[in-house]
């Protein structure tokens, strides 16, 4: 009896096998099966290289702005040699020349038009802790010596107008500061340079990348925030440009100093994209 069941149990198994096999080996149900697979691998290629085509065409493109062959303005040159890290002063005095106004670099903070503050430290947990001050408020440090730093847009814009309520006496006559931070320069030169405006621009030293070092850092005081400051920061006065450069007072080196536009737009961002301009009304 046992070896009957056996038997049964063993042409059952034979039998299911065997539709398995046949399935599987059958020309036109596994042609359809390899069709159906194929097709499936076909569409989901296809679905994404569509995917990555409408990525790469949907990508933002270049502005165009209306800028001539050429253009440049003719701005007072100073030199930033007695005040080695004092571009931002030199750069803004040499933009209230533009003006008419005369003024040097050092008095800005010696008139009182901008306070300079230097560090202190202070222990906390047996730790020595740097304090400093806003650079968007204030000058960090002493632009006369190699250990200043400077400061950035805001603290300019504060200065320029402590300046100006004091030395407009003229009522028929207005100064607008403009903030241009964030534009791009090519809209900067639309809008500005064509109509010869100088503006200010924060990017670096030779237009050489910007970095951070943990050492030039600080706790600002009022905030109790940690500002890294970006090493190489430099300000200059954006003077004019043509098809391949941007050209520029720059206080270290020379009047009309040209540099290559896609290098100082790299720059430019790096440090936020700051920019200030003084419009005479």
């Amino acid at each position: 009896m046992k070896k009957i069941l056996l038997l049964c149990l063993a042409l059952l198994m034979m039998t299911a096998c065997g539709k398995k096999t046949d399935t599987s080996v059958n020309p036109l149900g596994s042609g359809n099966l390899l069709t159906t697979a194929t097709s499936k691998s076909i569409q989901t290629t296809s679905a994404t290289t569509k995917v990555n085509e409408i990525q790469t065409t949907t990508a933002p493109a270049r502005k165009k702005y209306s800028l001539k062959k050429e253009m440049f303005i003719d701005v007072p040159y100073y030199s930033q040699k007695s005040y080695p890290t004092g571009c931002e002063l030199v750069s803004t005095s040499m933009l209230l020349a533009f003006y008419g106004f005369e003024i040097k670099a050092g008095n800005i903070i010696k008139d009182g038009y901008l306070e300079a503050v230097d560090f202190k430290e202070e222990k906390d947990d047996k730790k020595k802790v740097k304090y400093g001050g806003d650079p968007n408020e204030v000058f960090i440090g002493n632009p006369e010596k190699n250990t200043g730093y400077g400061c950035h847009s805001g603290a300019i814009m504060l200065a320029l107008r402590e300046y100006l309520t004091e030395k407009v006496t003229d009522p028929d006559k207005q100064y607008m500061i403009t903030d241009l931070s964030g534009m791009e320069l090519e809209e900067i030169c639309q809008e500005y340079i064509n109509k010869e405006i100088p503006v200010l621009v924060w990017a670096s030293i030779n237009m050489n990348p910007t970095f951070y070092k943990l050492r030039n850092s600080w706790i600002i005081e009022e905030t109790g925030e940690r500002y890294f400051w970006k090493s190489n920061e430099h300000c200059l006065v954006l003077v004019g440009y043509d098809k391949e450069n941007y050209y520029f007072n720059d206080p270290l080196i020379g009047k009309n100093t040209p540099y290559m536009k896609r290098l100082v737009e790299r720059r430019y961002g790096e440090m936020g994209m700051q920019a200030v301009a003084l419009i005479e009304d």
